[in-house]
């Protein structure tokens, strides 16, 4: 679904789990409460959780619950994920996904030079580098107006689609104006999506089966 409907990534309440090592402090605990809208009709919820540890990796633990409901046009999805960060490059990552009844169970790790996929129990290689489809941070510089490679974080798949860096847009963020970076996804995924100056995601809007998808952020919480 986000991800193209997955994504709810989505999104998309969630619970995140120290990796062990020295206590989290409170101040290196973030929680992004994002509305999704389906058609302009409230649809859901996704909720990210950040916690960056002492040695400078960050864990994303993302939760979405998405139910249409419109004529004859019915949706659910639901994914629940974690995504560990280090050096701007995916370490690892475990998700299920419930994509209106297909369900999906997937993990990535490193190994070697690049990351092993496993998606329901099938497993391949793919490269380093890959940016995922919960979008929670903006793409390295590199992929701007470029070729950018997506690891679906609902399948496990890899998807070749084409970033163009839009440009500097100032939208109401939780109450507040902000000045934002815009990125627009094409080919492989149809997916335009806002930043923060501290380049994590505040707004996404994607057209699904003819549908328009917004998740938008509501609630920062420290």
């Amino acid at each position: 679904m986000r991800h193209a409907w997955g994504r709810y990534g989505g999104g998309l309440l969630v619970l995140v789990l120290a990796l062990g090592g020295p206590a989290v402090r409170a101040a290196d605990v973030e929680t992004r409460e994002f509305a999704v809208r389906v058609d302009k009709k409230q649809a859901g919820s996704y909720v990210m959780t950040f916690t960056r540890q002492d040695d400078g990796s960050v864990t994303l633990a993302a939760q979405a619950n998405v139910r249409v409901s419109y004529l004859i046009y019915k949706v659910t999805y639901t994914y629940q994920g974690t995504e560990t960060w280090k050096d701007g490059q995916l370490v690892k990552l475990e998700s299920t996904c419930n994509d209106d009844g297909k369900q999906f169970a997937v993990s990535a790790w490193v190994e070697g030079d690049g990351l092993k996929v496993r998606s329901n129990g099938q497993q391949r290689q793919t490269r380093r580098d890959v940016w995922t489809t919960t979008y929670w941070h903006a793409p390295d510089a590199r992929f701007h107006n470029q070729a950018v490679p997506l690891l679906d974080a609902d399948t496990g798949l890899d998807i070749n689609a084409h970033c163009q860096y839009v440009g500097t847009q100032q939208l109401t963020v939780a109450g507040q104006v902000q000045n934002c970076k815009h990125f627009r996804l094409s080919g492989g995924k149809t997916v335009d999506a806002w930043y923060d100056a501290q380049d994590r995601l505040v707004r996404e809007e994607s057209l699904e089966d003819g549908h328009r998808v917004v998740f938008e952020l509501a609630r920062i919480r420290r």
